[in-house]
């Protein structure tokens, strides 16, 4: 269970506005033009330029501004082009960037979406009745409830965009001498040799479940947070490059069998018929693991 979530840093309707201004823009602009253009005071641009710097979705030059040569950036710009008479500044503001990236082709009620984004209903029906008014959405009745899909075909710049700004997002919290894993959207996993500030998971946490291991590597996952034992074995799967490695998954299995035979992964076709006798290239063989089952107490 997540005890800290992934915090994103919210775009207010100027920012908007100004990277509108900015993307539109043949040449770079001053904070005067910003100013001029926003009605906004000297202070405000500032610190409204130093955000949107902090996003990774302008730069500085100098004295002026310009788009930076960032994935979220550039997909700002195509969002841009293809939408540019539309109030941007509505469909980004506040919290519902947050929203647009739980939105998918699945439809779900106001009530799910306020339970999986902890927007207040009220807040996320305003939010779902401007993104309705531009197509961002479609609505149907499902029964007494109305269910709520992004409408792909008319904005996927707007979803690329989003997508693109939260990934950025997550890689920075990845240390620089680290290694990235895998990002999850809402987290990412890697390792490092040196100690992070960073929640162990993967087979750095197999200790905690009866399973120590000598490693070279650490295995983190940020935000920080509580770890349930079918996280633990995702990160684990993701991070078994090698033959030695999965070798671990499979005593990581056997060993909390009765709480990881529902995870939905790629590997665990390949994982169960191991189990089952079978030799497959890149994965443990059955003597492999007796091997190592005793040393670990575990039983078929």
């Amino acid at each position: 269970m997540y005890l800290i979530q992934f915090k994103e840093m919210p775009l207010s309707k100027n920012d908007i506005r100004a990277l509108t201004l900015i993307a539109g823009s043949k040449e770079p602009v001053n904070p005067r033009t910003l100013r001029e253009e926003l009605g906004l005071q000297r202070e405000t641009v500032s610190r409204l330029i130093t955000h949107l710097v902090q996003m990774g979705l302008v730069e500085r030059r100098g004295r002026e501004t310009i788009l930076a040569e960032t994935p979220p950036a550039e997909a700002f710009k195509r969002l841009y082009f293809s939408h540019r008479a539309s109030p941007l500044h509505k469909l980004l503001s506040l919290r519902r960037a947050e929203l647009i990236a739980k939105l998918d082709q699945t439809p779900r009620s106001l009530e799910a979406l306020a339970a999986e984004t902890g927007i207040p209903s009220d807040t996320l029906y305003g939010y779902l009745k401007g993104f309705l008014s531009v197509g961002v959405v479609s609505r149907r009745r499902h029964g007494k409830a109305y269910i709520y899909s992004f409408n792909f075909k008319v904005w996927p710049e707007l979803k690329d965009f989003v997508t693109a700004l939260r990934e950025y997002q997550l890689l920075r919290l990845v240390p620089r001498e680290a290694l990235l894993i895998k990002s999850y959207g809402d987290s990412v996993l890697f390792k490092s040799i040196r100690p992070q500030d960073a929640t162990f998971t993967s087979f750095s946490a197999y200790e905690d479940y009866g399973i120590e291991l000598l490693l070279r590597d650490n295995y983190y996952t940020l935000p920080r947070r509580e770890l349930s034992v079918q996280e633990v074995f995702i990160h684990s799967l993701d991070s078994a490059w090698e033959p030695f490695q999965k070798l671990f998954c499979v005593l990581f299995y056997l060993k909390n069998r009765d709480k990881l035979e529902a995870i939905d992964h790629h590997m665990m076709k390949d994982l169960k018929a191991v189990l089952q006798g079978e030799r497959i290239k890149g994965y443990p063989t059955m003597e492999d693991i007796e091997d190592r089952m005793d040393l670990y107490d575990i039983k078929l």
